[in-house]
């Protein structure tokens, strides 16, 4: 009979069958347990997922109830709150939004809205936004500053051109008719500076010729552009003839603004026009007055600045 012999590895021990049978039946019962969290903290999970679901959806379904409701409406131009405006009165603005009243306050749609506002008035930025209490629109506006009065003069000099017609222009050049301001209880101030005959490919120099004319120390009522080749100004030394336009505007209304002493040396009625064409030898055309049929008749004299 043959011996079996066994070798094991120094510091082993085999574990005995009693000890096997307790590890066994101790690792089942804790993945049972385990199994038996898990699958609660699972259900509570989706109970309360469910739950923030339902809460979520109910409350969105009760304020488009309400939000939906008569009290929720918009009903006359009065709910429409405007603020920024000073020319445009506050009755202008909100006539010129296109709401249906009554409207509900959740379709009110307030991009559409401030597009429009821009497209429709002499605004450069427009703001809507909707305010639940009390339900009303509240916009913000920024206006076009007018600077000028356009006067149009039709055709000149049997040209097909037509001029702009009657408005305004603020200091970038943007023509803006002359409804857009004075409706309302107090009327808008006016600017009072006159432009004649000003036409569209003119406009893109508008922006230099206006900051300067603000700069001239000698005031300057009205611009007349209706001859291409001759910028004529009213001021208050009398009516000042410029040439074409060109960037010595600047040097021209300098040298006019020389020539301040002129009332002292000829009175309003002896000066028939002031040439600027070259601002370095400006002539004054004074009217005759040695002969009583020539009254009317103008001579030019060397007036230096």
């Amino acid at each position: 009979m043959s011996c079996l012999r066994q070798i094991r590895s120094p510091g082993f021990l085999a574990p005995t069958p009693d000890a096997m049978t307790r590890v066994s039946s101790l690792s089942r019962d804790e993945l049972k347990t385990r199994r038996k969290s898990l699958r609660r903290r699972r259900r509570v999970s989706i109970s309360q997922a469910l739950w923030r679901f339902w809460a979520l959806s109910g409350l969105t379904a009760a304020i488009f109830w309400g939000a939906t409701r008569p009290v929720w409406l918009i009903n006359s131009p009065a709910q429409i709150n405007v603020t920024g405006n000073e020319l445009l009165s506050d009755e202008m603005v909100q006539s010129l939004m296109p709401l249906t009243y009554p409207q509900p306050l959740m379709k009110v749609e307030p991009e559409v809205l401030a597009r429009q506002l821009r497209d429709r008035a002499p605004i450069t930025t427009a703001e809507v936004t909707r305010q639940i209490l009390p339900p009303r629109l509240n916009v913000k506006v920024q206006e076009r500053v007018p600077v000028a009065v356009v006067l149009p003069v039709g055709k000149a000099d049997g040209s097909d051109t037509q001029y702009l017609q009657a408005g305004f222009l603020d200091a970038h050049g943007a023509w803006m008719p002359l409804a857009s301001f004075g409706l309302g209880s107090a009327s808008p101030q006016l600017p009072t500076l006159q432009l004649r005959g000003i036409q569209p490919h003119y406009q893109r120099y508008w922006p230099q010729i206006y900051e300067t004319i603000v700069g001239s120390p000698v005031a300057i009522t009205e611009i007349d552009w209706h001859d291409p080749n001759n910028l004529v100004l009213e001021t208050a030394l009398g009516t000042v003839y410029l040439g074409p336009y060109s960037p010595e505007l600047e040097q021209q209304l300098a040298t006019l603004d020389k020539m301040r002493n002129l009332p002292g040396q000829l009175s309003e009625s002896e000066v028939a026009r002031i040439d600027l064409s070259n601002p370095d030898a400006p002539s004054i055309a004074v009217v005759d007055t040695a002969d009583p049929k020539a009254s009317s008749a103008q001579t030019d004299s060397d007036a230096s600045p």
